[in-house]
């Protein structure tokens, strides 16, 4: 899975990522690389396994940082 989005929204990802427990999950399941630009940057998650991102792991986690991190 990629998200390529303005830093903002990236960096708020990533706190949810290492701050909830979802995230905390997708963490341990999957390899995170972040490719930093000067206004957006690009996440890449890929499972651990090779198997495709759950798309409802996607969904929550999207849910989550508009909910709670996206300020």
């Amino acid at each position: 899975m990629k998200i390529k989005h303005q830093n903002s929204l990236i960096l708020a990802t990533i706190s949810a990522i290492n701050s909830s427990v979802l995230g905390k999950g997708i963490k341990a399941t999957c390899d995170i690389k972040v490719k930093r630009g000067d206004y957006d940057s690009l996440l890449e998650i890929t499972r651990k396994d090779g198997d495709p991102v759950q798309p409802i792991d996607a969904f929550m986690l999207g849910y989550f940082v508009g909910r709670d991190y996206d300020k």
